[in-house]
């Protein structure tokens, strides 16, 4: 395995003739093991006067490898003596992270994040995330024990410990790989992972939660545990960086404390989830999205500690966050506070003028957070609002639509995108260019909406009116995937539909596939292939390795993670599906569609 330094060798190379230099025989001879302060002395002979001295040193810290990685990182990171710190970080850039039991992909992979800048790394380690059968997680848990950065080590332990809920399925499988890439290390990150594996298996020791706890206190003070990240982090993506990761371990620790019971510590780090979003310049969307994830989460009452933010006569009334708190209210079985609480929101962003953005944005959220009579409000308020500018008239009309068709309202979203094709009497703008304006194809939206009365008219039995309406709306738009999927569905069985069925599908991906050689970083281009393939006829592998590829491109995107799941069934990886399904879900808890979807691949799986 190519090493991680091209220093590396030197130590290597030169160890027989240094190790008769110093009288200490030959490689073989050193033991593989050391105690930390046997290790700690070798670190600190790494800056001495004498040259054979610092090199010796620095083979018997070669030779302890991984064991001696945790010190060696701490040295690299906070030694005020140079000379100590530089060779601390050659050795550390030394170590192999892959070993002979790694597949061939995630080898290259860890061969490519040896050579990779920080954000790049980043990047790979969600692709390790995610590598078919697991296969990158043990190798993903060795990064957060050998990872160059303090930041990056939390990084890789945080994707990693975002895999834990409750009940998960697949965390009983993915555990022990990552236990087995941990190892003994004591890095706050990886001490805070291994007591999330612990506390999995056994839930009624108090020892894993304490653990966790007093491992996340150093991560949250990470000056007093382990020294900041290096100036690679001040220079990549911020949301990449610490306040993020922090997030991620405090949502697991509040799971965690919620699950034995201890739902007091629970809310007490729940407030600490809110008062990290103050001064935030999206201060609300985060407080919100931070209300409706311990809502989901098993923390409902955790809207107890936003009472002072959603009472209707304070100043800081903020309606996304009470539209949150207005979900965890009925979640906790009280309805008529629910209601008083949506209205109030309702009412609020209805009387700020210039805001309807916002309330296209509550309607978003509120029907991802599965409160789907209060989002249908929202989007009417706009979609069917006179007054209301054309752009926004227009886009709430398509998003929408789609959010109706998802709740299998077809009738209605059919006639939402009726609205917005005809436009309305003063509008000065023409709709098309609207539409146009907002990235939104007019025919394809017209293609759209007589799909939408196509499955009104397949869940009315009328089959003659569905084949028409699909008639049409391929004549609109041939690339609509969705309805060359039910006119390909119609013409299964049928030896004289059935040619013309496939020429179409045939072409559409020929030409999805042209427009993803022209547009190679564009994931809904792989993904339309990917659907396509999935649910009528193709090569089922360039399918799947699109899907894929959407997903490199946009990670863990619910819509993409739906596609690659149905490439997996039609393969008949029926596990596989069941699985990918799952992170769909998890993405999007409340979206109907996906946990048909999730419901139907697991009837099929059992035996």
């Amino acid at each position: 395995m190519p090493s991680r330094s091209p220093r590396a060798p030197l130590y290597a190379a030169g160890w027989c003739v240094l190790a008769v230099m110093s009288g200490g025989g030959s490689a073989c001879c050193l033991a593989s093991s050391a105690t930390d302060d046997e290790i700690g002395a070798l670190i600190g002979q790494l800056g001495a006067d004498d040259f054979s001295v610092r090199e010796v040193a620095a083979i018997r810290l070669a030779d302890l490898g991984a064991t001696a990685s945790d010190a060696l990182l701490a040295a690299a990171e906070s030694s005020p003596d140079l000379e100590v710190a530089l060779k601390a970080r050659w050795l550390v850039d030394a170590l192999p992270l892959a070993t002979p039991s790694d597949p061939p992909g995630v080898a290259t992979a860890l061969e490519k994040y040896a050579r990779s800048d920080y954000e790049a790394r980043v990047q790979l380690m969600h692709r390790l995330l995610r590598f078919d059968d697991d296969a990158g997680i043990e190798p993903l848990a060795r990064i957060v024990r050998l990872e160059r950065t303090a930041s990056g080590s939390r990084i890789a332990a945080a994707l990693l410990a975002r895999e834990w809920h409750v009940g998960d399925p697949a965390w009983p499988v993915i555990a022990p790989k990552i236990a087995a890439g941990l190892g003994p290390s004591r890095r706050p990150a990886a001490r805070f992972l291994r007591a999330v594996v612990e506390a999995s298996r056994s839930p009624a020791d108090p020892a894993a939660i304490e653990e966790a706890t007093a491992a996340f206190a150093l991560i949250a003070r990470p000056g007093e545990g382990e020294p900041r990240a290096t100036l690679a982090d001040d220079t990549t993506d911020p949301s990449l960086g610490d306040a993020k990761t922090l997030r991620i371990f405090r949502r697991t620790l509040i799971e965690l404390l919620a699950s034995v019971g201890r739902r007091d510590a629970a809310l007490a780090e729940a407030e600490q989830l809110f008062a990290a979003c103050r001064g935030s310049a999206v201060e609300e969307e985060l407080t919100a999205a931070e209300m409706a994830w311990l809502t989901d989460h098993g923390l409902p009452e955790a809207a107890d500690l936003l009472a002072d933010r959603v009472a209707a006569d304070h100043d800081t009334f903020a309606p996304l966050t009470a539209y949150a708190v207005a979900v965890a209210r009925r979640r906790l079985g009280d309805e008529a506070a629910a209601a008083m609480v949506a209205d109030r929101a309702a009412d609020a962003l209805a009387r700020a003028d210039g805001e309807l953005s916002r309330r296209l944005q509550a309607a978003m959220l509120l029907a991802r957070w599965g409160a789907a009579d209060w989002a249908a409000r929202e989007y009417e308020s706009i979609s069917g609002n006179p007054r209301a500018p054309i752009g926004e008239f227009a886009l709430a009309g398509v998003l929408g639509a789609e959010f109706l068709n998802e709740q299998r309202r077809h009738a209605e979203a059919a006639a939402v995108l009726r609205r917005v094709l005809d436009g309305r009497e003063g509008d000065e703008e023409d709709t098309a260019q609207i539409l146009l304006r907002l990235e939104r194809d007019p025919r394809a939206i017209r293609s759209r909406m007589l799909f939408f009365s196509a499955c009104d008219a397949a869940t009315r039995g009328d089959a003659a009116a569905q084949r028409r309406l699909l008639e049409e709306a391929l004549a609109s738009y041939p690339k609509d995937v969705d309805a060359l999927i039910a006119w390909y569905r119609l013409a299964d069985g049928d030896p004289d539909r059935l040619p013309e069925a496939r020429e179409r599908v045939v072409r559409a991906l020929e030409q999805i596939d042209e427009e993803i050689q022209a547009v190679p970083d564009d994931a809904n281009g792989y993904n339309e292939y990917a659907w396509l393939v999935a649910n009528t006829a193709g090569d089922i592998r360039t399918a799947t390795r699109y899907a894929q590829r959407s997903l490199e491109l946009s990670f863990d995107n619910s819509s993409y993670l739906d596609t690659l799941a149905h490439c997996r069934f039609a393969a008949g990886d029926l596990a596989g599906a069941v699985r990918t399904q799952q992170l769909a879900a998890r993405q999007e808890p409340h979206n109907p569609t996906i946990r048909r979807n999730l419901d139907r691949f697991r009837t099929a799986a059992q035996p």
